[in-house]
């Protein structure tokens, strides 16, 4: 299941909805503020801050800070270097591990912007089930019983 794009295209709100929060980025003792104004996305990764000069201590030097990125278009991890310039496109600044995948992006930004993961689905295989969503129904209902069974004080099967 892809990313939704809800959650890409405005962490601050998805993360407030959920309850979480999280600390400054460049100052961990410091609670970071969840809105546009104390972030910066770069390439998939979202960064927060506690003030406005946090942030720009870190737009000054992303290289420095960001650490591990994932290339937009090949989706491997690299870590970019003071050679590389930066590409700003829809409010999110990109490096890129190579050439190559700098050009591909350049040819069609918007292929690229979100992440596009897909999960895999698990194969549920349970003797006697003749179709997979019987398998699943007997697996739910199998972890049900052994929650219940943990939850009640048991020691489950």
């Amino acid at each position: 299941m892809p990313c939704p794009d809800v959650f890409v295209q405005d962490v601050p709100a998805a993360l407030t909805r959920k309850g979480l929060c999280f600390t400054c980025y460049l100052d961990p003792g410091r609670e970071a503020i969840l809105d546009a104004a104390h972030m910066v996305r770069v390439n998939y990764e979202t960064y927060f801050f506690a003030d406005t000069a946090s942030k720009a201590l870190f737009e000054g030097d992303v290289v420095r800070f960001a650490g591990m990125l994932t290339d937009p278009v090949s989706k491997r991890r690299f870590r970019p270097t003071d050679d590389d310039a930066p590409v700003e496109h829809e409010g999110v600044m990109y490096y890129f591990e190579s050439d190559e995948t700098y050009l591909r992006f350049m040819a069609d930004p918007e292929m690229y912007r979100l992440p596009g993961y897909v999960m895999e689905r698990s194969v549920v295989v349970v003797p006697g089930a003749e179709t997979e969503a019987e398998a699943e129904a007997e697996a739910v209902t199998e972890a049900e019983a052994e929650a219940e069974s943990k939850a009640e004080g048991g020691r489950g099967t």
